[in-house]
Parts: structure tokens; sequence; C-alpha cells
């Protein structure tokens, strides 16, 4: 993710965010604050800027990373270029949780990077508007305690919330509240990097290529599954089958094997009835919905589709599925869809 990037795509479609992937994720937007006397509640004046966050998270750390730019500025009234205007990151789903400076822990993250201006154990800088002006950006970087998280996987989901204060006469605060980013950390043995961390809010897709020579078999497999189910094998009137992105999705599975085992015995009978003998003729038999997921064959009443295709297809497709779930970090139980062009 690129600052140019998020300039394009940022706040699209009224979002208040763009996540490019699992691990990129773009917020950007005009924010203007009115100054008000602190006596009286009268406006004295105003403050107008753009804000860009990027944030990144990682494969192999159970950490994530937030860069800030601060640009645009314009003050007018009484506010001035030596107001003092602080960023800093809360630690849960609204404005009244605890903040973290360097070095300090709340529920399992830790700040290791400065980052907080003027704030206790950030590097000294100019936390005034006349300092963002000279130096617009700011980053700031959080691990996540492993002990933290749940399950076989040590799963802990975290909130981070940006909050914009700014320090009135008195050394009254005002602060505006942001909305939430969410932010899953986990330490899963099965995948490359055993641990790693994603943004949340995006929808996990597999896609697929009619037009790849390599896999254009499993790749037409899964659209006639997906688009024409009465057409495929076995035969069920009214038959449905999940996972495109207009319909429900799947769901990984890892740690029953012994469904994954069954979700192959019952598409292979269905291949054995059907194409007597395939694999003779260098065929393998290519289920969808997958054997790695929930909705595969064993449990889905008559609900998907079994193919005899080219071997060589069909491993491939099937090498690039576990590569996706790897690059993904597509754990046990997570949702997915599959996209065919």
């Amino acid at each position: 993710m690129t600052h140019d990037e998020c300039v394009t795509h940022g706040n699209s479609s009224g979002k208040p965010e763009w996540v490019k992937n699992h691990f990129a994720l773009c917020r950007r937007g005009t924010v203007q604050v009115v100054g008000v006397d602190v006596e009286t509640g009268t406006p004295v004046g105003t403050l107008t800027y753009v804000e860009t966050i990027i944030g990144y998270a990682f494969q192999g750390e159970r950490s994530v990373l937030f860069e800030q730019y601060i640009e645009k500025i314009n003050t007018t009234g009484t506010i001035k270029d030596t107001t003092t205007f602080l960023i800093n990151r809360w630690n849960q789903s609204s404005a009244t949780g605890a903040v973290l400076h360097k070095g300090q822990k709340h529920g399992g993250v830790t700040q290791i990077s400065g980052g907080f201006r003027g704030e206790v154990g950030a590097a000294q800088q100019d936390a005034s508007i006349k300092g963002w002006k000279r130096e617009s950006r700011e980053l700031l970087t959080f691990d996540e305690d492993a002990a933290s998280g749940t399950g076989r996987d040590k799963v802990h989901t975290y909130d981070f919330v940006p909050a914009t204060f700014f320090i009135a006469k008195g050394n009254k605060n005002v602060q505006l509240a942001e909305p939430k980013i969410r932010v899953r950390f986990d330490s899963a043995p099965y995948l490359t990097y055993k641990k790693g961390s994603i943004f949340t809010n995006v929808r996990s897709t597999m896609n697929y290529d009619r037009s790849d020579p390599v896999v254009n078999e499993t790749a037409q497999h899964i659209w006639d599954a997906q688009n024409h189910p009465g057409t495929t094998i076995p035969a069920k009137t009214g038959k449905k089958i999940p996972g495109a992105p207009t319909t429900t999705p799947l769901h990984r599975i890892y740690y029953d094997a012994t469904l994954r085992r069954q979700n192959r015995d019952t598409a292979r009978a269905a291949c054995q009835a059907t194409w007597p003998n395939y694999s003779a003729s260098g065929k393998d038999c290519d289920e969808y919905p997958f054997s790695t997921t929930k909705e595969g064959a064993k449990n889905a009443n008559g609900n998907y589709s079994a193919r005899a295709l080219d071997s060589t297809d069909n491993q491939k497709a099937g090498s690039r599925l576990a590569t996706w779930y790897n690059d993904d970090r597509i754990l046990d139980g997570d949702a997915f869809y599959v996209k065919v062009k």
C-alpha cells in the first residue's frame, strides 16, 4: 500500500476505510474541528485537515503498524499554529479505553514504538499544528502477546480506535473519536508462517480463471457447480451449491481430518459411479465444495459436484488453494468465497 494508492482509494464509496487485502488497509478523509471558548462555548475558529491512515498487518509476526499523515492543514479565527494537536491510539472499540504509550501493555497488546506526540514515553516531538505542518507523518507499532489468544490457533481479535486530541486553554482535552480498526492475531501451527496478523474487514476470496490453461478444467467445473448446479453430478432436484460471492460462504476445516477424508471418499464414490476406472485414464476426481471445507460432499445432502478431470489440472488447482490458504491466513473455521472468471 502506497500513500498515492491510498489517496486514490481511501474512503471510497463512503466507507470509513478501504481494505486492499488482509495485510493492507487505508483510511482517508477530511476532518473539520470547530474551536470554542472553553467558558462560553462560543465558536472561535476552525481547524481543517486531511487525515490518512495506512495500516499494515504481517506474516510471521503478531504485530500491526499504522502509518499516519496529517496534511492540508488550514486554520481560521483564534486557532493558531501553536495549538497543541495530538494523535493517540485507543485500544478499545469506544473512546473510553485506556491509552497505550510506548512499552505499556493493555489487553495483551503492547505499543513498541514512540509515536504519541507530546505524550509520556514518546519521542519529544513538536505536538503543535506547526509541528504537524513541518512533519506530517507518524508511525505507531504494536505487538500482541500470544498468551492472549484462545483456541488451538491462539486467536485474539483487537480493536484499535484512532482518536485525535486538541489541548485547549486550561489543558482541557477536546477529542475526536474515529471508527475502530479491527485486527486479528493468531499463531496457527499449520500455516507456513506460524504466527501473523490480518485486518478482518475484507471478504476472503479465492480466484480461478477459466482462461488459465493450467487449471481451466477445474475452473470450469467450479463455474458450472456455482452457476448450473442442476447439470452436475450427482443428480439432485433443486440442487444448490454454496461458495460463490453472491451466495453463502464456504468454511475451511483443518483439524477435522476425518471429515476431510469423508468428503473425499463421498465425492470419489460419485465419480466412480459415473466414470468407472477414471484414474486409469489419467484423471482425478475433483470435488466442489472442496474437501477441506465444512460444506464438502459428506454432509452436503447432495449439494455438491464431483467430476473426473485431468490429473495435472486438478492437482495444480489444489496446490493453488493450499497456497492461498497460507498466503491469506485462512484459519480452521474461517469463511471464504470462490470467484471464477
